[in-house]
C-alpha cells in the first residue's frame, strides 16, 4: 500500500510540474472549491434535524414561548406560527414549559370556567364542561413521551328517564406519534391512554374508547391479543411436554444402556400431561392427642380420643304429690270436685333428669393448590436387541465366506426381558392407577450395514496382514540373497587375490632366481622400468616405515579393516 501511495504521489508531482502557471494556478482553485463544499456540506447534513415542538400557535402562546426559550439559551427555530426544536431536547422542553406553567391557550381546560357570566344557560355550562375535560385530558396526553399531538372528542348524550334508554359515553381519539416513537406499536402504552381517558370521565368505559393514529389505524383493537396470548400459551405448554418427555427418554436410555450398551434399545414415549389449574379447600377430622408416644420405649404410649368435652351441664329435678292448691278467698268453697284434695298428694309425682354435654373435634383445615402441570398418562413402547455370537471353524478361526463372517442371533431371556421391564417402569413412574403403559419387547435390529462394514474391516485387516508377512518374506529372502552374494564376491575376491599373490610370489622367485644365476655369472642384473619403480616403491616404504612407524601401522589397520 505505501509503494502505492508513493507511485501515486509521484505521478501526480510529475504531472503537476508538466503545467503551466495558469493551470497550476485552475488547478489549485478547483481544489480549493472541492474542499469548501466538502465543510459546507458536511457542516449542513452533521446539524441534527428538527421537530415541531408547538403548532399553528396564537400569537400570544407564540412570543411567550419563544421569550421563555430565549431566557433558557435553548436553540429553536420557528416556522410561521410554529416552533421547531432539536428531537432530544423536545420533551424535556415541553416538561419545563409545563412546570413553568406555559401551555399553549389553544387547549383550554377548566380555565374555561374562569370568566362566568349570569347569562349562561346550563346547555352552556354542558358544553363547556365537556370542552374544559376534553382540554385537560389533552394536555395530559401531550406530556407523554413520543407523542407529538393528539385530538379528542368526546361524546355525553342527555340523561334518559330510564337507565335502559341511555346511550353510553363514547370517545375518540387521534394521535400523532413523534418521530422515532414506538407508541403506536406498543399496546400497553395504549392501553394507558385509555386508562387514562376513562378515569378522567365519568361513566366512560373503556371499551367505548376508539383510538386511531394519524394515518388512521386503529390502534385500541385488542382483539388478536387473545389469540396470541393463547397461542404462546399452548407454545410454552408444548415445550414443557416435549422437555419432559426428552428427559424421560434419556433417563429410560441411561438405565438400559448400563446393561445393553448404546445401540442395543430404542424406544417411543407418548405422553400426556393436565395444565388444569386446581385449588382445593379440604378440612379433616382428625382424633385428639392425650399423651404424645416416648420414643425411647419400644411400645406405644399415646393416648388418643376422638373428641374432647368442652364444656356440661346436669340438672335434676324431683316433685311428689300436687304441692300447693290454691283454695280461692276465705269464706269461698274452693272449685275442686270432692275427694281431689285428699287424693292429689296420694298420686302425683314428677322427676327431670337433663344432662348436656359440649364436645370438641380435632380438625385440620388445608388449601391446597396443585402444580402448574400434572402428569395425566404415560405410554411407552421399548425394542431391544438380542445379542450376536460369531461362528468359529474347527480350527479355532472365523468362519468366513464369500468375505461375510458367519454370525448367529440369540435372542433375550424372559428373565432379563422382565428386569429391563422393571427398569424402564422404575425411570418413568410407573402408575398403573393412572392408565400408564409400557411395553417392552425383543426385537431382532437390522445390522446389515454394521456387519458389512465390520466384514469389510476384518478382510482389510486380513489382507493387511497377509501383505506384511508377503513383505517380511520378501525382505528376508533379499536380505539372505544380498548377504550370500557378499559372501560370494568376497570369496571371490579372495581368491583372486591369492592368485595375483601366488602369482607375485612365483614372479619374484624367478626374479630372485635370476638375480642370483647373474651374480654368480658375474654379469649386472638388467632391470625394467617395472621393476625399478617396484624397487623404489619398497626402499620408499621402508625408510617411512622407520621414520613414521606410528602412520604406517594405521595404514595396515586400515587396509586390514577394508
Amino acid at each position: 500500500m505505501n509503494n502505492f501511495l508513493k507511485k501515486l504521489w509521484g505521478q501526480i508531482q510529475t504531472l503537476f510540474s508538466r503545467l503551466t502557471l495558469t493551470q497550476k494556478l485552475i488547478a489549485a482553485g478547483v481544489v480549493v472549491g472541492i474542499i469548501a463544499a466538502l465543510i459546507v456540506v458536511l457542516s449542513v447534513t452533521s446539524q441534527p434535524t428538527k421537530v415541531i415542538l408547538y403548532n399553528n400557535l396564537n400569537a400570544q402562546d407564540f412570543g411567550t414561548i419563544t421569550k421563555k426559550l430565549e431566557e433558557w439559551n435553548t436553540r429553536f427555530a420557528t416556522k410561521g406560527n410554529s416552533i421547531w426544536v432539536n428531537p432530544k431536547d423536545r420533551e424535556y422542553i415541553k416538561m419545563k414549559l409545563a412546570q413553568e406553567q406555559i401551555i399553549p391557550q389553544g387547549v383550554k381546560g377548566w380555565e374555561l370556567f374562569d370568566i362566568d357570566r349570569w347569562t349562561t344557560t346550563d346547555f352552556e355550562r354542558n358544553i363547556t364542561k365537556r370542552r374544559a375535560i376534553i382540554g385537560e385530558i389533552t394536555k395530559h396526553i401531550k406530556m407523554l413521551d413520543g407523542v407529538e399531538d393528539c385530538s379528542i372528542e368526546i361524546t355525553m348524550p342527555e340523561p334518559e328517564l330510564y337507565v335502559d334508554n341511555e346511550k353510553p359515553i363514547t370517545a375518540s381519539v387521534i394521535i400523532t406519534p413523534a418521530p422515532y416513537s414506538d407508541i403506536t406499536k406498543n399496546p400497553d402504552r395504549i392501553k394507558g391512554i385509555i386508562n387514562l381517558i376513562a378515569f378522567a370521565v365519568d361513566g366512560l368505559k373503556k371499551e367505548n374508547i376508539v383510538v386511531t393514529d394519524n394515518k388512521g389505524v386503529v390502534l385500541s383493537d385488542f382483539s388478536s391479543e387473545g389469540k396470541m396470548e393463547f397461542l404462546d400459551i399452548a407454545k410454552k405448554e408444548w415445550q414443557i411436554k416435549e422437555n419432559l418427555r426428552r428427559q424421560i427418554i434419556h433417563d429410560v436410555r441411561q438405565g438400559l444402556k448400563r446393561f445393553l450398551g448404546e445401540d442395543k434399545v430404542d424406544l417411543a414415549l407418548e405422553l400426556e400431561l393436565d395444565f388444569d389449574q386446581q385449588e382445593l379447600q379440604k378440612t379433616e377430622y382428625i382424633p385428639t392427642v392425650i399423651r404424645q408416644d416416648n420414643p425411647l420405649t419400644p411400645y406405644d404410649e399415646s393416648e388418643v380420643v376422638e373428641k374432647v368435652e368442652r364444656s356440661g351441664k346436669s340438672l335434676k329435678e324431683r316433685f311428689e304429690g300436687p304441692g300447693f292448691v290454691p283454695e280461692g278467698p276465705p269464706n269461698v268453697e274452693p272449685n275442686l270436685p270432692p275427694g281431689y284434695k285428699e287424693a292429689a298428694n296420694k298420686y302425683a309425682k314428677y322427676s327431670k333428669d337433663e344432662d348436656i354435654k359440649n364436645y370438641e373435634i380435632g380438625e385440620v383445615k388445608s388449601q391446597i393448590k396443585k402444580a402448574p402441570y400434572a402428569i395425566k398418562r404415560i405410554s411407552i413402547a421399548v425394542w431391544v436387541d438380542g445379542s450376536w455370537e460369531k461362528l468359529y471353524t474347527a480350527k479355532g478361526e472365523l468362519d468366513i465366506t464369500n468375505r461375510s463372517i458367519k454370525r448367529r442371533y440369540i435372542p433375550r431371556t424372559e428373565e432379563e426381558m422382565q428386569k429391563y421391564t422393571d427398569i424402564v417402569k422404575g425411570a418413568i413412574g410407573y402408575n398403573a392407577a393412572r392408565g400408564d403403559q409400557v411395553i417392552v419387547r425383543n426385537v431382532q435390529f437390522d445390522r446389515t450395514k454394521e456387519f458389512a462394514e465390520e466384514d469389510l474391516k476384518e478382510f482389510k485387516r486380513r489382507q493387511l496382514r497377509r501383505m506384511l508377512l508377503f513383505s517380511l518374506v520378501g525382505l528376508l529372502s533379499i536380505f539372505l540373497i544380498t548377504i550370500i552374494i557378499r559372501y560370494i564376491q568376497k570369496e571371490a575376491e579372495r581368491r583372486r587375490r591369492l592368485a595375483e599373490e601366488e602369482a607375485a610370489r612365483r614372479a619374484e622367485a624367478m626374479r630372485q632366481a635370476a638375480l642370483a644365476e647373474a651374480e654368480k655369472e658375474g654379469l649386472e642384473p638388467q632391470l625394467s622400468l617395472e621393476e625399478r619403480a617396484r624397487l623404489e616403491m619398497e626402499e620408499n616404504a621402508r625408510t617411512l616405515a622407520k621414520e613414521h612407524p606410528e602412520d604406517v601401522a594405521k595404514l595396515l589397520r586400515t587396509w586390514m579393516n577394508e
